[in-house]
């Protein structure tokens, strides 16, 4: 990539600037007049044709003016752009979302579905998220009770905060002694034990000492098994679809339908999103850049969030290769560091 003198430079940034909030080719005359520069129009369209040369702006057509690139986005998001302060990105009552007192943040799905919503509206592009990976998840309270004759009610809670519950039938209301042992089966068997551990078990061996409860221990063995096959599942959050289908770049159906069918398959977003994880800052990803190939008239921010010191999960915005790349960046973010600490802060004190 040529490093781009300071003209060359002012004049990328307000074409990446003028068609991202216009979608229209960028004329020399409009960049001339609207930035009030002390040269002529002819220079301009000088430097905007050697630009072209270099790969940082193309003419869709002969007698239009220019757009960015991919290679002139590239250039603007490394070298050109700034961070949009907090302030003028999220209200008080939208930074409130990761208060300790809104009570979405003791229910991790809650969380994130609503960290995506926010994402979307903020920034008008579709937002992904996935939940904790199985690796940085641990079982923290495994609880059963007897809320009717009929039935025992378990409760498996997560250390990322993501809780299952399974209703499990008996045939008669069970003793104190009879559910402290139970009890006492799951707490040694479970409590604080890594998701990715308990996966697969092998049924447990029933002691003479619990041989009055086996039949119960074993739907209760069963139901546990099947909270942590639920807890291993990592989920994928997607909302903003409809601010896709306002982008004029995806008025055609045979341009909007392949991004509306992959952005729908969350297996696929999951081992593209993997791909970021391991890093430990933004990172943009612009059209061609994307491993996908129909994906790349896209591009997508993306972040990874922490629980303690190991990573999580991801969150992300997907839009047009026009995308105002200030508020996507400064957006996932800060969406990302505000997961990230109330996420450890859930896991400490679980």
């Amino acid at each position: 990539m040529h490093r781009l003198d300071e003209r060359k430079a002012f004049i990328l940034q307000a074409v990446v600037q003028d068609y991202v909030a216009t979608a229209e080719p960028v004329g020399s005359e409009a960049v001339v007049e609207r930035y009030r520069l002390r040269v002529s129009s002819a220079t301009v369209r000088n430097e905007m044709a050697e630009m072209a040369e270099m790969g940082y702006l193309r003419q869709p057509h002969v007698s239009a003016g220019r757009i960015p690139s991919d290679l002139g986005y590239r250039y603007y998001v490394e070298h050109l752009m700034k961070p949009v302060p907090l302030s003028k990105l999220l209200s008080p009552q939208q930074t409130s979302l990761f208060s300790p007192t809104n009570p979405e943040v003791g229910e991790v799905e809650r969380l994130l579905q609503a960290t995506c919503r926010l994402l979307a509206q903020i920034t008008h592009y579709a937002s992904v998220a996935t939940a904790p990976e199985t690796d940085v998840v641990s079982i923290r309270h495994i609880l059963l009770s007897q809320p009717a004759a009929d039935k025992l009610l378990l409760v498996v809670v997560a250390s990322s905060g993501q809780v299952e519950h399974r209703l499990i039938p008996v045939p008669e209301r069970l003793s104190n002694q009879q559910m402290a042992l139970l009890d006492r089966m799951l707490q040694e068997r479970y409590a604080m034990r890594p998701v990715r551990e308990l996966l697969n078990m092998e049924p447990l061996v029933v002691p003479p000492e619990m041989l009055s409860v086996e039949p119960v221990w074993k739907l209760t063995e069963q139901a546990v098994q099947d909270c942590i096959e639920a807890l291993s599942q990592q989920e994928v959050f997607l909302e903003g679809l409809q601010h896709i289908l306002e982008q004029p770049e995806f008025r055609q159906v045979e341009r909007l339908y392949p991004v509306i069918s992959l952005l729908e398959r969350p297996q696929i977003l999951m081992r593209l999103l993997q791909r970021v994880e391991a890093s430990n800052r933004v990172q943009v990803i612009i059209g061609e850049e994307n491993p996908l190939p129909e994906m790349r008239c896209c591009s997508f921010v993306a972040s990874s969030y922490r629980i303690g010191d190991r990573v999580a999960g991801t969150v992300s915005v997907w839009g047009p290769t026009r995308m105002h790349y200030e508020v996507a960046t400064s957006a996932v973010e800060y969406i990302a560091n505000a997961l990230s600490r109330v996420l450890t802060q859930i896991s400490v004190s679980s």
